[in-house]
């Protein structure tokens, strides 16, 4: 439970803090690369594979490639974000700079460590979010798609939780690669399956149980779907409630199991 609640410790925000300084050092050029991947998955997919591809059924409606992808890379982004930040950053920042020793000798506990990097991670995560949605919405001003946007305020909070979610399982990793050579295992691992068997660049109709079930419990396909749903459509379902219960386990699950397998690499113990 002390896990859970220092959440809400001042040391916890001060870890996320000391990131943020970091990172706002370097701003306009770490801001580059979250403003101009989705411009070019947009353009090099959407409309330029996508002229290619005519439009196609989605749930009972016709719609372009272009209008399929956008609302994944939304959901893509954030997940890719938040699983990166918290392992090949958290894990120079562990292992190479030796930020986690420096905290540890103050008034930070190893338990805000963790903490304050997932919630950096969601941060950031929620930050080249909402850079996507900016520029999304220049797609829809300029005419190449035709979105509705009431309801995207009330996906903010959860894409923040997807990133704790997603921060979570990249701390997983973190805690137990031998060394930064084999952060190859967790993206061959994670991030393809998770990633393109999500419904995220294309559409998954298989009436294959074992498709179905791993739908059913990949927190991605349902953050993709819902998200797309409420774009597409203006309509809420059960996806976005489904991710939020995924994202909630995966948080419970994850980040004790994170504390004890970092306790036994950054303390030494048992």
């Amino acid at each position: 439970m002390r896990l859970y609640l220092a959440v809400t410790a001042w040391q916890s925000w001060s870890v996320l803090m000391r990131h943020m300084t970091v990172y706002l050092r370097n701003w306009h050029t770490a801001a580059l690369p979250p403003i101009l991947e989705p411009v070019i998955l947009l353009l090099v997919f959407g409309v330029g594979l996508g002229s290619s591809i005519p439009a196609f059924d989605w749930k009972g409606r016709e719609i372009s490639y272009l209008a399929y992808l956008a609302p994944g890379i939304l959901a893509y982004t954030v997940f890719m974000t938040a699983f990166f930040q918290a392992l090949f950053a958290a894990y120079i920042r562990m292992h190479y700079q030796k930020t986690w020793e420096g905290q540890l000798t103050t008034q930070v506990r190893l338990e805000h460590v963790v903490w304050g990097e997932a919630l950096w991670a969601a941060t950031l995560g929620l930050a080249y979010s909402v850079i996507v949605i900016l520029v999304l919405v220049g797609f829809t001003l300029s005419g190449w798609l035709d979105l509705h946007w009431k309801g995207m305020i009330l996906t903010l909070p959860l894409l923040f939780l997807a990133g704790v979610a997603f921060a979570a399982l990249g701390l997983l990793f973190t805690a137990i690669v031998p060394t930064i050579d084999h952060m190859n295992i967790p993206f061959y691992l994670v991030i393809m399956p998770l990633g393109f068997a999500s419904n995220t660049y294309f559409p998954l109709d298989s009436d294959s149980l074992l498709a179905q079930a791993w739908l059913v419990v990949n927190p991605l396909h349902h953050l993709a779907e819902g998200i797309r749903l409420l774009l597409l459509t203006d309509q809420l379902s059960y996806h976005l409630p489904a991710a939020v219960v995924l994202f909630g386990l995966m948080i419970l699950i994850l980040l004790p199991v994170d504390l004890r397998l970092l306790r036994r690499r950054v303390l030494g113990e048992a």
